[in-house]
């Protein structure tokens, strides 16, 4: 199994952590694991997921990916957190608010040998 965690409980990140919880049979995300989900505002559980500090998703060895469902602005950094940490992450569109920062993450994650996916919300 892959660790995961969903980053942001907006429309997305609910979406996600419903996903997880609920892999569509025969789908990859049957080989994902959700060991919890990050925010900024106090839930505890949600829909039997249980809420984690961003300080211990990116200590995890048992979590190896972030799914990024924050707000745009804060996309840019809350990837760089994870990429260092050497977690693989998927975030919703956009990636960063400038070209040169997008620019700038692709390369970490091409040095870091992670995975770097960018989603649209759109296609959910």
């Amino acid at each position: 199994m892959f660790g995961t965690v969903v980053v942001g409980v907006g429309i997305a990140g609910l979406a996600r952590i419903r996903d997880l919880m609920n892999p569509m049979p025969s789908s990859p995300s049957e080989h994902l694991k959700l060991f919890g989900f990050v925010s900024r505002r106090s839930f505890g559980n949600i829909n039997e997921a249980k809420q984690i500090s961003l300080e211990d998703a990116l200590r995890s060895k048992d979590i190896h990916a972030a799914f990024i469902s924050t707000e745009n602005r804060s996309h840019e950094e809350t990837i760089r957190m994870f990429l260092e940490a050497g977690k693989h992450v998927l975030v919703e569109y956009p990636m960063a608010l400038s070209a040169k920062a997008a620019h700038e993450l692709w390369e970490m994650a091409e040095q870091k040998g992670n995975t770097f996916v960018l989603k649209s919300v759109s296609s959910l």
